[in-house]
């Protein structure tokens, strides 16, 4: 397990979580107790090999058994921190996701939110974002069914939302893919899980680790989603930011 999340890259830091999963919904006592211990790591990002904010790690990590149309969320740890959301998503779940009016997401802040601007990010396409660094983004995407709730989201750069904005990269990637499957495949499933890697008491994470697994198996990854941002020093144990000294 740990070998498979470190993959090609240097072990930077460890996630440890062995808290029980809230359900969205009702979930007993029993089926929280029973969810299995996991362990994540990070790698550095290196914009060279992931001008995306991604990189594909390996097989996916299918550790719990949550029903069809189910998305669990685990209560935030002592820190106030996000620690992880995971479902199986079918059909309904997504169409109810994308049909469903967006909630106001202000206020719902999570671990190392307050110190947002806007400010200009280059793409790998040539192109510069302009707007804010910080985005509230979802672990389970609303699209996906994933709920507007400080217990799924974290605070995570533009481009580990999004990428280069072209629904190619940082989180939108493995969320496409799942749509992508969901509407060749309307009577399937996805397996979908995504837990943030902190460093040690650091308020916002390094990378969120991603495993998707499609019922019939041809999708089958897990995916680590960079938050960083090129041209930005960030600062994990608080969220504050700065621009990194242009080259001479």
């Amino acid at each position: 397990m740990l070998a498979a999340c470190v993959g090609l890259g240097v072990m930077l830091g460890t996630r440890l979580w062995g808290g029980g999963l809230a359900s969205w919904g009702e979930v007993t006592e029993a089926a929280a107790s029973e969810l299995p211990y996991r362990e994540v790591t990070y790698t550095a990002w290196d914009g060279d090999e992931s001008p995306q904010y991604y990189r594909i790690v390996g097989q996916a990590v299918v550790d719990v058994d949550i029903p069809a149309g189910q998305i669990w969320y685990a209560p935030l740890d002592r820190l106030g921190r996000t620690v992880r959301a995971a479902g199986t998503i079918d059909a309904p779940t997504m169409k109810d996701g994308l049909d469903r009016e967006r909630g106001i997401l202000r206020g719902h802040d999570p671990s190392g939110w307050g110190h947002n601007a806007e400010t200009d990010i280059a793409l790998p396409d040539g192109t510069t974002y302009h707007g804010f660094l910080w985005n509230r983004s979802h672990l389970v995407a609303k699209s996906l069914g994933g709920n507007d709730e400080v217990e799924n989201l974290v605070c995570g750069t533009r481009t580990e939302n999004v990428g280069a904005n072209d629904g190619e990269g940082g989180m939108a990637y493995g969320e496409g893919l799942v749509r992508t499957w969901l509407r060749r495949n309307p009577d399937g499933t996805v397996f979908y899980s995504a837990i943030p890697a902190y460093e040690g008491n650091e308020l916002v994470c390094r990378s969120v680790i991603v495993d998707i697994r499609s019922s019939d198996g041809t999708l089958d990854l897990e995916i680590e989603v960079y938050n960083a941002a090129l041209g930005h020093r960030i600062d994990y144990a608080t969220g504050a930011w700065s621009l990194e000294a242009s080259p001479a």
